[in-house]
């Protein structure tokens, strides 16, 4: 198989460097309505061990907000009516980097669905 491109992570590669403690730090991010990444900072051991496999919980609120991280009216995914309830993260193993810029750190950017795997519509990825 072909070397992956510089800065690009197999999950077997991210095991590795875990275990050498090269990386301690996992940033599972959504993109929000302005473009943003959001999401969850989980233990290197953590998300290999669960998150990989699992995905991580983060609440919908961060797709119903504005720059300013005031909720947004007319939302039917989230308000203050319905509740502020979870969405789950589901990890692209495909997008998953070590980021230069922070030390220790890679990122894997994810698909946001509900509690039974379907995709939320109003996700921007």
């Amino acid at each position: 198989m072909a070397e992956p491109a510089p800065g690009r992570l197999t999950l077997e590669a991210l095991h590795e460097q875990v275990a050498g403690r090269e990386i301690d730090t996992v940033i599972a991010a959504m993109v929000d309505m302005q473009g943003r990444l959001v999401g969850k900072r989980v233990t290197g051991r953590f998300f290999v061990e669960q998150v990989a496999r699992d995905g991580a919980h983060a609440c919908s609120y961060l797709l119903a907000c504005d720059v300013e991280m005031e909720p947004l009216p007319g939302y039917r995914l989230t308000s203050w009516a319905t509740g502020y309830h979870d969405v789950w993260l589901r990890p692209d193993l495909g997008t998953l980097r070590r980021l230069p810029w922070l030390e220790k750190t890679a990122l894997v950017l994810c698909d946001v669905c509900d509690e039974a795997g379907n995709p939320i519509p109003e996700s921007p990825r």
